[in-house]
Formats: structure tokens, sequence, C-alpha cells
């Protein structure tokens, strides 16, 4: 019988507990991911106005070569 089998028991027991492992790693990773998100957020309004200053220091050669 199947019940009598002890290393399917053993087996089925392990993947059970690998599949709990997995399950709060993917808990935590969907927090984790979240938590960045919020961080590059922060970060989008820097990265434009860096942009925009990097061009207009580009264009000031256009202006004059001493730039």
């Amino acid at each position: 019988m199947i019940l009598e089998d002890d290393e399917l028991i053993n087996v089925l027991d392990q993947s059970k507990q690998t599949s709990e492992e997995i399950s709060a790693w993917m808990i935590e990773s969907e927090i984790t991911e979240k938590e960045i998100d919020k961080t590059w957020d922060k970060f989008k309004p820097v990265a434009y106005r860096s942009s925009v200053l990097f061009f207009a220091i580009i264009d000031l050669a256009n202006i004059d070569p001493m730039y």
C-alpha cells in the first residue's frame, strides 16, 4: 500500500516543507519589491532634474565653446 511506503511519505513531507519555505520567500520578495518601488519613486524627481541640468550644460557649449 501507498501508506506503508516510508520513503514516499518522507519525500512528500519534505516537498511540503519546501513548498512552505518557497511560499514564505515569495511573500518576503513581494514586500521587498514594494519597498524598492517606493524608494525608486522618491528618486524620480531627482533623476528628472539631473537630466535637465545635464542637457542644459551640454547646450551651453553651443552658446560658447568655453563652457
